[in-house]
């Protein structure tokens, strides 16, 4: 089985990303660490064959929280391994490549969005091209499309509340979601398309 090192990109060191954790183990060992425990220099084990970067009440657009960032920006800069953003972590992996970022007009809190899939690639394998599928959304920013192409990203899916749902890089194995896939259940609406899109990651990016 593959292992991962899933960041935990949560301001509160109390906040439980277990979801997250359980949805990425039925793929994958995990080993976690929280983004203040990394230090400058800091390099991931060799046997790690993914990196996920987790979810957060950071908000991209404020610069302070950027800044409780820059080490782990700086591993990004430095990593060929398969990366999974999620939600806040996309909105970091794009931010890290060049991208820019603006505040939704209406958030977008504990809800199930029908998301537009534009490419069938790894992520999106087994989904139909142009059709919407519904994933969970937990977000007040987003990644602006218009800086996508600079960054070297490709638009995967998008929706009606958000130009940017998900990317990957041209060149190296990085992906971002704005949705979380791990999250299934929302006010007693089940869809479980999410952890196919995290099957996928690990089955047709991570391999081994």
């Amino acid at each position: 089985m593959t292992k991962s090192l899933v960041i935990n990109c949560s301001l509160d060191r109390r906040a439980n990303i277990e979801e997250l954790l359980g949805t990425i183990k039925k793929f994958s060992d995990c080993i976690t660490v929280r983004f203040g425990d990394i230090r400058a220099g800091y390099e991931i084990e060799k046997d790690v064959d993914a990196v996920v970067l987790s979810g957060s009440k950071a908000r991209i657009v404020n610069p302070s929280h950027r800044d409780m960032f820059k080490v782990t920006v700086d591993l990004i800069h430095h990593l060929e391994t398969p990366i999974l953003g999620i939600c806040y972590g996309h909105q970091l992996l794009c931010w890290s490549l060049g991208c820019e970022a603006a505040s939704l007009t209406e958030p977008m809190i504990d809800r199930f969005e029908q998301v537009r899939i534009l490419e069938v690639d790894e992520i999106f394998a087994g989904f139909e091209e142009h059709k919407t599928i519904p994933l969970a959304q937990s977000h007040y920013d987003y990644v602006m499309k218009d800086s996508l192409d600079s960054a070297r990203l490709v638009l995967l899916a998008d929706s009606r509340s958000c130009e940017v749902e998900a990317i990957k890089h041209k060149h190296k194995p990085f992906y971002g979601v704005q949705f979380h896939p791990e999250r299934t259940v929302i006010n007693g609406h089940t869809f479980l398309e999410g952890h196919r899109v995290v099957e996928n990651f690990f089955k047709n990016v991570v391999k081994r």
